[in-house]
């Protein structure tokens, strides 16, 4: 196995990292490779001088370098300081801000895969059947118990860790063939005793589409559904346990 760094957080780092804009410039970092403020600015939108403050405020708390030797006094290059983002939940109780900043941040995460997935079906219909035939969509309904879910889980991670290293070992990056691809793992426990239970807004939708018109009780006010942050990037590389 390619050993990989890993950024295991702790209460201080986890609220560093807990802002958009952040979250996006790591992952643009080790994605993409080292770059300076300007470069990560026009990649991301955003100004020269908000990604610098960030990229400082990052480098405090261990999540990016400075690649010493390739800028100049007035415009430095940053690299990710490592490949990889852990944390365990049960390592914050009881400390309220780390506690939010973790609610935030696996929030982010999965609002910003969905946006992936929806980038990826606008894009479907016209994208190259080779890689048409290879995407995948599946889910599963399985019945377990914590101790063998995690097990199962910890085998995935195995498995993918181990295509990950045979792809590098093998310089599959450089083919031309090749492209990132967003491989999304999540394991979620429905209710005690539910059987196929669908969220309310699931259930609403389908009416919607298929059923006579909802009520005035059962429309959604305008601001139901609202989300609170934004930003374009996920924790990218990361592992969320």
């Amino acid at each position: 196995m390619v050993p990989r760094r890993v950024k295991q957080l702790d209460a201080s780092s986890l609220r560093a990292l807990a802002h958009p804009l952040r979250v996006r410039l790591v992952g643009r970092l080790r994605v993409a490779g080292p770059a300076t403020a300007t470069m990560l600015a026009d990649d991301l939108g955003e100004s020269s001088g908000a990604t610098s403050y960030h990229l400082r405020a990052l480098a405090k708390a261990g999540f990016v370098e400075e690649e010493v030797g390739r800028g100049t006094g007035r415009e430095r290059w940053w690299r990710a300081a490592q490949e990889m983002t852990s944390w365990r939940r049960e390592d914050f109780a009881g400390d309220p801000d780390a506690e939010a900043a973790e609610e935030w941040l696996i929030g982010f995460h999965a609002r910003r895969s969905m946006e992936w997935i929806d980038d990826w079906l606008a894009r479907r219909p016209k994208a190259d059947t080779v890689w048409m035939d290879v995407a995948d969509q599946s889910d599963y309904w399985l019945r377990m118990t914590p101790d063998r879910l995690k097990s199962m889980l910890d085998e995935v991670h195995d498995v993918t860790q181990r295509h990950i290293d045979a792809a590098v070992a093998d310089g599959v990056g450089d083919d031309p063939a090749a492209r990132l691809v967003r491989f999304f793992l999540f394991a979620v426990p429905d209710e005690p005793g539910a059987v196929a239970a669908e969220p309310e807004g699931v259930r609403r939708q389908a009416r919607e589409a298929t059923g006579p018109p909802l009520s005035p009780a059962e429309r959604p006010s305008p601001a139901e559904g609202a989300e609170g942050t934004d930003g374009a990037d996920g924790v990218e590389g990361g592992d969320a346990s």
